[in-house]
């Protein structure tokens, strides 16, 4: 997961350096052509349309990265806490020691059978499950959406709450008498879950540690 976060800042890098080359080459263009023809002198509309170009460009690939960037190492220290309390949402609490990097995910299995009682208990476990991922999400959603590059972490943590609620929903249709092809569903489902939630806490460890 750490290499495919420093793959994907590579590529973006090397998009950046791109922009960066075609900006400066589009901005010698232009002041060639007003050096060398006078062209924009005599078609005012379309100076007017290239200087917009040219400030839509300089805006985008410089001012905004800029200004990103410097609210990002302001607010540092914050997002590292917000993402060390979405990782304490993810990590099973009475098994996990975060201060000692020892990081169990949460996770289920699939319930042994689904009689009243044993839906009704897994039932609340999964709203319970929902309810923890959801709440630190929405604690730090606004934050890190405004001033950290995080954004396919806040994706990974939305997913989770949707396979609960496909967890959920398939528990409650084996419960209702779908019998094996339920009971398959729904530990597909479960599967699924967890694969996610323990792919989820390795990449907001590897930003972690990227800082």
């Amino acid at each position: 997961m750490t290499r495919s976060i420093r793959d994907r800042r590579r590529r973006h890098r090397l998009l950046r350096l791109i922009g960066g080359v075609a900006l400066a080459a589009a901005l010698i263009a232009v002041i060639w052509i007003d050096l060398a023809t006078g062209l924009w002198q005599q078609a005012v509309v379309l100076s007017g349309v290239a200087a917009g170009l040219i400030t839509f460009a300089l805006t985008a690939f410089v001012v905004d990265r800029v200004v990103a960037r410097s609210q990002h190492h302001r607010w540092l220290p914050v997002t590292r806490l917000a993402l060390t309390d979405i990782l304490h949402a993810l990590a099973d609490p009475e098994r996990s020691e975060l201060s000692r990097d020892r990081i169990v995910p949460r996770s289920f299995a699939a319930p042994a059978g689904l009689e009243p009682a044993e839906a009704a208990a897994f039932l609340q476990a999964v709203a319970d499950e929902r309810e923890a991922i959801t709440a630190a999400l929405g604690r730090w959603a606004g934050f890190l959406a405004a001033s950290a590059d995080v954004t396919d972490l806040m994706d990974h943590v939305a997913e989770l709450a949707r396979l609960l609620d496909e967890v959920r929903d398939r528990a409650l249709e084996a419960e209702r008498g779908a019998a094996v092809i339920g009971a398959d569903a729904l530990a597909e489902s479960i599967d699924d879950y967890n694969a996610r939630i323990r792919a989820t806490i390795d990449e907001a460890r590897s930003l972690l540690a990227l800082g």
